[in-house]
């Protein structure tokens, strides 16, 4: 049975381990040792699996503070054109990051992440182009909001590049969103309100050959139109509203990269 690491990010990425038995922390430097997988592949994977997440977590925020534009009656998103989105998101992620992503040789990226980021920003460029041409003739709110948002890029971003993205919650409402057994976990740790915030939780697994990262999720103002109280009232969508507060867990963004030893 492969041997799972439990890795926290920590500052300056450092890594921290838990041992299959007992619980004992380790360096990760130990733990790549366990799996034949090195130190450094295990913080570039990390640092990489982090900033995906960062980005796409600052698309949503982009949609988030534009929603009223994809609310308005007619063609959906006009006022928010994908060169329109992508400076807004630059300058989103580079305030959550401190990485540019118009000159990414300027920080400390790893080259996969160079390739993966660019590749997630013309996903999101295109998710937002095709919301041009889609129609909202009554202007019902909730056609196109960040998880909508999430969904689309995470997929269209799977699909081309084989690293696994996906939107995930305790209490999903689509239930292609349902965490599996591993993300469950994290989920857990992340709805406890003394868990450090924003702090991710990572795993490697020798035998799959794959690290995942749990990217935690936090609620806005917005969101909690939607998400907030009353609990159990319908909200502007149809759904049942979960009564949540600002700031409170929403969640988790989950990243899977294949590994090579």
């Amino acid at each position: 049975m492969a041997k799972p690491l439990r890795v926290v990010t920590a500052a300056l990425l450092f890594l921290t381990a838990i041992a299959a038995t007992g619980g004992r922390p380790v360096c990760a430097k130990e733990a790549a040792a366990d799996t034949g997988i090195t130190f450094e592949t295990i913080l570039e994977v990390e640092h990489t699996a982090r900033l995906l997440a960062i980005l796409l977590d600052s698309g949503r925020s982009v949609i988030n503070e534009n929603q009223d534009i994809f609310d308005e009656p007619g063609t959906s998103g006009k006022g928010l054109a994908p060169d329109v989105f992508e400076r807004q998101l630059t300058d989103m992620f580079r305030s959550r990051s401190g990485v540019d992503l118009h000159n990414l040789n300027a920080g400390h990226v790893p080259g996969q992440a160079k390739k993966l980021m660019k590749e997630l920003v013309a996903v999101s460029r295109h998710v937002v182009a095709d919301v041009q041409s889609e129609r909202n003739p009554s202007g019902k709110p909730g056609r196109f909001i960040p998880a909508i948002f999430g969904d689309r890029v995470a997929a269209l971003f799977t699909e081309r590049t084989g690293v696994r993205m996906k939107q995930t919650t305790l209490a999903p409402r689509n239930v292609a969103n349902a965490p599996d057994s591993t993300e469950r976990s994290a989920l857990e740790f992340f709805a406890d309100p003394s868990y450090p915030r924003e702090k991710p939780i990572g795993e490697t697994t020798a035998k799959s050959g794959i690290f995942r990262l749990m990217f935690p999720l936090y609620t806005t103002r917005r969101c909690l139109d939607c998400h907030g109280e009353p609990k159990g009232e319908l909200d502007r969508t149809g759904y049942p509203k979960e009564g949540l507060k600002l700031g409170q867990n929403a969640g988790a963004i989950s990243v899977i990269i294949p590994i090579a030893k």
